[in-house]
C-alpha cells in the first residue's frame, strides 16, 4: 500500500512503508519539518516527492542520495519528442490526479523509485503515453443500475427442492422425500400403543373366526356369542382410537415432559443420527454456497428458503386429531357396539343361509374395522416421525431457513440501495480524460453485459463471505446471533469494492472473489485486442508523449529518457516487451517516462533554507 500525504492539505497524520509526498515548490521550505518526520521515520521505507510548481526548488530535507523527486512543472503537460525537441500543445486539463493515482499502485511506485535512484540527483520530469482502462461512467451507471434491479427485484418463485445428493436431512424434514422406514417403527414392542393394537387386532380376529365357524346348523346362542365378540372388538378399537386421539391433543414436541409421556406410552422418542443441529445447518450450508456458486438469483434462493420453512415447520399432532375420526369414524364404531342380528326366516335352505351369512358378515363390518386400525397405526407412526421423532429437527429447520432468507433479503436491500447510489454518482462523472488514450474505455462501452455479469458475480461471491460468521450461530440456535454485524460486513466490503473498482478496475478479481466470473472473457475481448495498448507499452522513451511541465521548462530537461512500462497483471501474455511492472491496478497500461533535468538545475534553484 501507498500512503498518499499531500502537505498542501494535512499535517503528517499516518505513515507507512511507502510514502508519495504531493506538495507544490513553494510550499517546499515550509514543509520542511515535516518532511523531516517522514524522511526519518523507522515505519517509511522509500519516500517519493511529487512537486508541482514552475520551478524546482527543493529544501535541505530533500538533499542527499535518498532524494526521490518528480518535479511537475505544469500538470496540463505537454506534447513533447524528447529526440527531436519538436513539441505541441497539450490538453487544457491537468493531469496531476492521474499522475497521484498511477504513482499510489505499489508496484509502479517501487519501480519509479528504483529507477530514481540511477538519475542524477534523483530528480526528473515525469511523462507518459497510457491507455487507460476506466469504465465510461455512464456504462458503469447503467451497470451499477442493473445489479441494483437485480438484488432490488420482487421474490420469485423456485420449483427447485432441498435434496442435492449429498443432502439427507433436509429432504426428509422439508417432505421431498419419504420418512425412513426404520422412523416409522415407532411402537415400542410390547408397550403401552403396541398393546392396545394388538388387543384390538387380537379381538377382531377372534370374530373374524367365529363368524367363519358359523355352520348351517349354529344354534342362537352360537350366533350371539360371534356378536358378543363383534362387541368386544368394537371396545377394543374404540379404545385404540381414543388412546391415539388423547396422544395427539396432549403431547408437543416441544414441552419438557413429552419425551416422558412417550415412553410410558410405549413411543419412540429420539431424534436419529444425521438430523442434528449441526448436520441440518451443514446441508442448508452446501446448497446456499452451491447457489451462490451457480449465480442463481438471490430472490429465487430467498423465496426457496422460505418455501423450505414452511414445509420444514412441525404443525403439531394435535392438527391430525380429526384425521382419526376420518379413518374411525363414530359410525364404524356405532354398528360394532350394536352389531345388526342375524336374520331369521331364511335358513330352511342352505343357500340362503350362505346369503344370510355373508349379508351378516357385511353389515358387522369387521373388514372396514381392521383397515380402521391399521390406518390408525400407519397414522400413529407417521405422526410420531413427523412430529415428535423429527419435531425438533424439523423446527430447526424451518428456523434456521427462515433466518437465513431473512439475512439475504436483507442484504439484497442493503446491495441494491447502495448500488443505486453509486450509480447516480457515477452519472454525474467526466468521461476518461484527454491525456489518456481511450481505446479500451471505448471497448468497455460496448461490454455492458458483461459488465453486469462479472459485477453480479463479485457481489454474489461477497454474499458468501458475508453469510460465513453467521453458520456457527445456526448450528447452536441462536437464530438472531446469526445477523449480529450484517449490516456492517456488508457496508465494510463494499465500500472495499467500490474502491476495487475505481482502482484497480474490473479486470482484478476482488480479494473475496471466488470464481472468474466471466472476467477474463471480458479481460480478453478489450484489453488484449487493443492496439493502443500494445503501442503504449512498446513506446520509445524518446518519443512523443505529454510530458508534465510547460514549453519554458523543456530547457531544464536532457534529451535523454528513463522508461518504467505497467500493465494490469490480468492483461499478461504474449507478446508484450521486456521489463513490464504488471500491477493489481486495471486503470492503467503504457509508459512512464522519466527526463532528468540537467546539471546543475537544482543546486542554482536550491539554496540551504528552502528559499
Amino acid at each position: 500500500m501507498v500512503v498518499v500525504l499531500d502537505l498542501r492539505k494535512e499535517e503528517v497524520s499516518r505513515l507507512g512503508p511507502r510514502v508519495l509526498v504531493v506538495t507544490d515548490t513553494e510550499r517546499l521550505a515550509a514543509g520542511q519539518q515535516s518532511l523531516q518526520e517522514v524522511l526519518s521515520s523507522r515505519l517509511v521505507r522509500s519516500v517519493l516527492v511529487v512537486a508541482l510548481g514552475p520551478e524546482p526548488r527543493l529544501p535541505p530535507a530533500l538533499n542527499g542520495e535518498s532524494r526521490r523527486v518528480l518535479w511537475v512543472g505544469d500538470p496540463c503537460g505537454i506534447l513533447w519528442n524528447a529526440d527531436t525537441g519538436e513539441a505541441a500543445h497539450g490538453p487544457e486539463t491537468s493531469s496531476e490526479a492521474i499522475l497521484i493515482d498511477l504513482l499510489s499502485q505499489p508496484e509502479v511506485f517501487d519501480q519509479v523509485v528504483g529507477e530514481l535512484g540511477e538519475i542524477p540527483y534523483g530528480t526528473a520530469s515525469p511523462g507518459w503515453r497510457i491507455v487507460a482502462g476506466r469504465i465510461d461512467p455512464e456504462v458503469l451507471a447503467q451497470a451499477f443500475t442493473d445489479v441494483a434491479d437485480r438484488f432490488a427485484g420482487p421474490p420469485q418463485q423456485d420449483p427447485g427442492l432441498f435434496g442435492s445428493p449429498l443432502a439427507t436431512a433436509l429432504p426428509v424434514l422439508s417432505g421431498s422425500a419419504d420418512l425412513p422406514a426404520d422412523l416409522l417403527d415407532a411402537l415400542v414392542p410390547d408397550g403401552r400403543m403396541d398393546r392396545l393394537y394388538r388387543q384390538a387386532r387380537d379381538r377382531l380376529d377372534r370374530a373374524g373366526r367365529a363368524l367363519d365357524d358359523l355352520g348351517y346348523f349354529s344354534t342362537a346362542p352360537v350366533r350371539a356369542a360371534v356378536a358378543d365378540e363383534v362387541i368386544a372388538a368394537g371396545r377394543a378399537l374404540a379404545e385404540f382410537r381414543d388412546a391415539v386421539v388423547r396422544l395427539f391433543a396432549e403431547v408437543d414436541q416441544g414441552d419438557e415432559d413429552a419425551p416422558a409421556v412417550l415412553a410410558a406410552n410405549g413411543v419412540k422418542f429420539a431424534t436419529p443420527a444425521g438430523m442434528g443441529h449441526a448436520e441440518i445447518v451443514a446441508e442448508l450450508h452446501a446448497d446456499v454456497d452451491s447457489a451462490l456458486a451457480e449465480r442463481r438469483s438471490l430472490m429465487r434462493l430467498v423465496s426457496r428458503l422460505r418455501a423450505l420453512a414452511d414445509q420444514s415447520a412441525p404443525i403439531g399432532s394435535a392438527a391430525f386429531v380429526p384425521g382419526c375420526g376420518r379413518r374411525c369414524p363414530d359410525e364404524l364404531l356405532n354398528e360394532l357396539h350394536a352389531p345388526a342380528e342375524f336374520p331369521r326366516g331364511l335358513v330352511n335352505r342352505f343357500v340362503l343361509w350362505r346369503r344370510s351369512r355373508d349379508w351378516w358378515r357385511q353389515q358387522l363390518s369387521l373388514g372396514p374395522a381392521r383397515t380402521a386400525l391399521d390406518e390408525l397405526r400407519s397414522l400413529l407412526e407417521r405422526v410420531a416421525a413427523s412430529e415428535w421423532t423429527l419435531g425438533q429437527a424439523r423446527m430447526h429447520t424451518s428456523d434456521a431457513a427462515r433466518t437465513i432468507a431473512a439475512t439475504l433479503a436483507e442484504i439484497c436491500a442493503q446491495v441494491s440501495a447502495t448500488l443505486y447510489d453509486w450509480s447516480s454518482a457515477e452519472a454525474g462523472q467526466a468521461a476518461a480524460a484527454e491525456a489518456l488514450d481511450e481505446e479500451v474505455t471505448v471497448r468497455l462501452r460496448d461490454r455492458g453485459g458483461q459488465l453486469r455479469e462479472v459485477i453480479t458475480g463479485d457481489l454474489l461471491d461477497a454474499v458468501t463471505g458475508w453469510l460465513e460468521p453467521g453458520w456457527p450461530a445456526l448450528e447452536h440456535g441462536d437464530y438472531r446471533d446469526a445477523r449480529t454485524g450484517l449490516e456492517r460486513r456488508v457496508d465494510e466490503t463494499l465500500r472495499q469494492y467500490r474502491y476495487h473498482l475505481v482502482h484497480r478496475g474490473v479486470q482484478e478479481k476482488p480479494d473475496f472473489g471466488t470464481a472468474d466470473a466471466g472476467r477474463q472473457e471480458l479481460v480478453d475481448a478489450v484489453w488484449r485486442q487493443s492496439q493502443q495498448v500494445v503501442r503504449a507499452l512498446q513506446a520509445p522513451p524518446g518519443g512523443q508523449m505529454l510530458q508534465l511541465c510547460g514549453d519554458r521548462d523543456l530547457s531544464l530537461l536532457l534529451r535523454q529518457a528513463y522508461a518504467v512500462r505497467f500493465a494490469p497483471r490480468a492483461v499478461r501474455g504474449q507478446g508484450n516487451p521486456p521489463g513490464v511492472v504488471w500491477t493489481r491496478s486495471g486503470q492503467y497500461a503504457g509508459t512512464l517516462r522519466l527526463v532528468p533535468l540537467r546539471p546543475g538545475t537544482v543546486e542554482e534553484n536550491w539554496s540551504g533554507d528552502g528559499a
